[in-house]
Parts: C-alpha cells; structure tokens; sequence
C-alpha cells in the first residue's frame, strides 16, 4: 500500500526583511507559471495571505496569556481547541469579510470576541472545511495555499500556535506556509503527525543581476586572472550588500537598491582607470554597504555556525534567534555569521579570529589576496577552525580526524621546488590550524592531528572533472614522496557531485557535493553567489 502522507505546514525562518514573503509569494506565481511543483502538476488554484504582525499595521490581533489563562487554564487540548477556533474566525474574516461588510479593503481581526464555550479540536475543524469549500466553490479540486505571515505574533503559547496551524494544515485541499524569525511549534517531518517542512528562503540572484542591470566595461577579459577573480568576489560582495538592504526595494526605481546598483554602473565606466581598479572600486563600494556594521551579540550563534540539525530534539524547544534552513540544518544569516558573536561560547574567540581573516579577504584588494579561490579557502579555515574547537575531531568524509584548533596561523612548509620541507613540517606545532602564506602545489590549509599526523587540505571550487583530477593528482604526488612518514591528504571539492576518475584512497580523501558542502557550515551560503570556476 503506499505510503500515507502526513500533513505538513511548510516553513521558511529568517531574519527581518529578507524576503521571507516575497519568497512565497514568487513562488506561488512561478507554480502558477510553470503548473509544476518539485516535477509535479501544481495544484494551486488560490493564495491567501494571513499576517499577524507588520503589513502596514493591517493584521489580526494577538490572543495574549491572560485570556488563555481565563479561559482554558494551562490545559493543553483546551489551548490547542481555542487555537483551532481562532484560525477559523481568521480564515472567514478574509474569505467572507469584504462580502458580509460591503467594504473593498481585506478585513483583519482587530479584537478577537469568542465564545466561552469552546468547541472541541474537530468540531471546529469540520466548520473550516465547510468554510473553505465554500470559499472555493468555483474550484472544487484546487488547493489553497495559505500564508501565515509572522505566525508567533498571534499567540505567546506555543499550544495554541500549534492548534491554529493545524486545523488548518489537515485539510486536504489547503497547504499551509509559515514564515517568522523562528521555527512553528510543530514536530519535525519524522513525527506520525502534523509535522513541519523546512523550506529555503529565496537568496539576491547576483549572477543574473550582474548580468542584466550591470553594463560591464567594453574589453572586459574574463581570460585574465585579475579580471576574472575581481568579478567573482564582486559577486560575493554585492550579494552581501544586496542581503542588507531591503529586497522589497528591488522594484522601486529610488531605493537603494537602485542607487547602489546605479553608483556600481558608474565606477564600472570610469574609462580612466584599469579594468581591474574598476571592478576593486565596486568592491569596495559594496562592502561598505554592511562591512562595518558593528557586531552584535547571538546567541548560539557558533552553534548555527557550525550547522543545527533541523530534526534536532532541542530544536522544537529552544529559540534560536535569526536564522535560515539550509537542506537539513539550520544556521544563521550570512551577514549575520560575517558580523556577530557569541560571548558564552568557548569558540568565540576563535570564531572572531578566523572571522577577522576572512572579512580582509574580502575587503583587501591587491591582485594576490581578492580571489574566489581566497574567499573558499578562508571560508574553510573558519568553519574548520570552529567546528574542531568544539567537538574535538573533524570527518572528512568516511575520515575521523581528532583534531581540537586551538588557534590559527600563516605557515610555509613547501620548498620552491613544490617538495615539502621536513624541517618545517618538525616544525609544526599541534592544535594549530594552518593557512598557507606562499605559492604553494596544493594544501591551502593544513594541521597536524592528535597522533601527530600531518593533513593536508586543498580547497577548489571548481565543478570542471578535468580540474578536479588535477587537484587530486598533485596532491596524490606530494604525499607520495619518501622521507616524510604518514601524511594523509584530503581534497575539498563542494562543487563537485561525482567522483569521476578522481584517485581516493587511504592516503588521498576526496571530499565532494553534499559531504564537502556541510564541512562550511553556515557558511555554505557562500556557495550561491561563488563561481564554480
């Protein structure tokens, strides 16, 4: 028999103004476009939108702690009934409301008269089902896809939440989307009943906003190193400015929006200077966008560093402040990971070292450090650094390495010649995370691990086979070499989704696509905006 599918209240969680709304919004539009949904015909026939907080002050009214008291004590069930009932009045306010008071204006709750009398959990229920049938009586075998906006402003108690969002989502026709900076009171998708979906929040399409509201300067030569890795980091630091200012404003002709991506337009035609000059200008103009916006204090913000795992028990209890879905983890927003800190956790000093470097990734502009290549190696010093300081080992892959960073630093252990240099190597001190300073064959990063063992780390961000093959070729013929005793290479390949005739063995790990992607943490999100060169 197949498989019954649980009802489900998808969600999307992220900090204020990024796009929470429009995201649902497009995507409705785009279903509706397309008639598909993930490879399916879409069944959604209509949207309504239901906010409890914010749209210009036009909402339904919140149901505060001392009206649950009076009313259902700390009764669960009871609370949860009372939910049910709330939702119900929400739902025929704006299906019914224009019709039954004559007014054009949607009609929003504005204080909330219920009964004493509470009705239970499927009574109600059942009157919203004729509700909705009615309000779709044109489209009887459509779907309604219901967005409640800002859903833990109608209530303080997670019961009741969780009874408003159910009634709701066990309809068969209708298909509930939450959107807040926090996550529904729901279970997750393993639980037997109604249970939350974790959808990702829409992130600035830069590629294609660099393409059609961008006029690159004539003679522009994608085949030069300098040009080629100015533009990517471009990408990186305009989506990043892009993220901090409103993305509503896109479509307003005078927002800022438009007036950074008219200032960029000038500084690109500045025929005066060179190419490469131009596009440091941009850089430089989008950094200071949002680089120096000051730090503020998150909590379990190392946690989302590193990545929470969206099924986590603890998840269902505990607030974690602003953040984002990421596949199966939760994590914090970018500029959020690129600016805060955590002072309980033990990691926060390191986290703020290792975040230091790679904001000077992004905001130095000489040719040999403002490269895509930099911003991925730097990006895994920091997701590397952190993760092992706090859990004491780190898997490549099927490869546990106990490895506890205690601090990082700049080394060379490569002869001119690309031979390791066993003096340095000796040298090398443990629970210290290395990034190379000098020209180096392979080995951005490299540490020595609790027995002693030397690893070494190459980052690429390519999804070219052929240049991942040569990655794994010369690290292969690095470690290799006699005189040396174990070293153990590891190839970081996140861009990459199939082994090919990549060489893997004991000695040499590649670490690819999903494996190599998680090892960043939250600061995967990168991997949007970066060329896979």
């Amino acid at each position: 028999m197949p498989k019954e599918q649980r009802p489900t209240v998808a969600y999307i969680t992220a900090a204020s103004h990024s796009g929470k709304s429009a995201s649902v919004v497009l995507g409705f539009l785009r279903c509706r476009q397309l008639q598909t949904l993930d490879g399916q015909r879409s069944p959604f026939t209509h949207y309504l939108y239901m906010p409890f907080r914010n749209n210009g002050g036009n909402y339904h009214s919140c149901v505060d702690e001392e009206e649950l008291m009076s009313t259902c004590g700390r009764n669960v069930k009871l609370r949860e009934a009372l939910g049910a009932m709330y939702m119900r009045d929400c739902f025929k306010a704006e299906a019914f409301g224009q019709r039954d008071s004559g007014c054009c204006e949607p009609v929003y709750i504005d204080v909330w008269n219920y009964s004493r009398q509470i009705e239970s959990f499927k009574r109600t229920q059942a009157l919203l089902k004729n509700d909705v049938s009615e309000f779709m009586r044109r489209s009887p075998n459509g779907v309604l896809l219901v967005h409640v906006d800002e859903h833990r402003e109608m209530c303080p108690d997670p019961s009741f939440r969780k009874g408003a969002l159910r009634v709701l989502a066990e309809l068969a026709n209708v298909k509930v989307f939450a959107t807040y900076t926090d996550i529904p009171p729901l279970p997750a998708q393993s639980s037997s009943g109604t249970c939350r979906q974790a959808v990702a929040c829409l992130m600035p399409d830069v590629k294609t906003i660099m393409e059609q509201r961008l006029q690159m300067p004539d003679g522009l030569d994608m085949g030069q190193e300098a040009v080629l890795l100015r533009v990517a980091t471009l990408r990186v630091t305009l989506g990043l400015a892009l993220q901090k200012l409103l993305l509503v404003g896109l479509h307003v002709e005078f927002s800022e929006v438009e007036t950074l991506l008219k200032d960029l337009n000038g500084k690109l035609q500045e025929s005066a200077e060179r190419i490469d000059a131009r596009l440091a200008s941009c850089i430089n103009l989008c950094n200071a966008k949002w680089i120096d916006d000051e730090a503020g204090n998150t909590k379990y913000l190392i946690d989302l560093l590193c990545g929470i795992r969206e099924s986590d028990a603890e998840v269902q209890e505990q607030r974690y402040p602003q953040v984002v879905v990421l596949g199966n983890r939760l994590a914090a927003p970018l500029l959020v990971l690129l600016r805060g800190r955590d002072l309980k956790d033990p990691a926060n000093m390191l986290h703020r070292r290792c975040q230091s470097l790679f904001l000077d990734v992004l905001s130095r502009s000489d040719t040999a450090v403002v490269t895509a290549g930099k911003v991925l190696e730097f990006a895994y010093l920091w997701s590397l650094g952190v993760k092992s300081n706090k859990y004491g080992e780190v898997r490549f892959g099927r490869l546990m390495v106990q490895f506890q960073c205690q601090d990082i630093e700049p080394g060379s252990i490569f002869e001119q010649s690309g031979m390791l240099n066993a003096t340095k190597v000796e040298e090398l001190k443990q629970n210290v995370l290395y990034y190379a300073e000098d020209n180096h064959p392979c080995a951005d990063l490299f540490f020595k691990d609790a027995r002693g063992v030397l690893h070494l780390v190459d980052v690429g961000g390519t999804s070219n086979m052929s240049k991942a093959e040569n990655k794994s070729r010369k690290m292969k013929a690095v470690i290799s070499r006699p005189g040396l005793g174990t070293v153990q290479g590891i190839v970081l390949l996140p861009n990459v989704f199939d082994c090919g005739r990549i060489d893997d063995d004991k000695s040499m790990r590649a670490v690819i696509g999903v494996e190599a992607r998680q090892l960043l943490g939250g600061l995967v999100q990168l991997l949007t905006w970066l060329p896979d060169d």
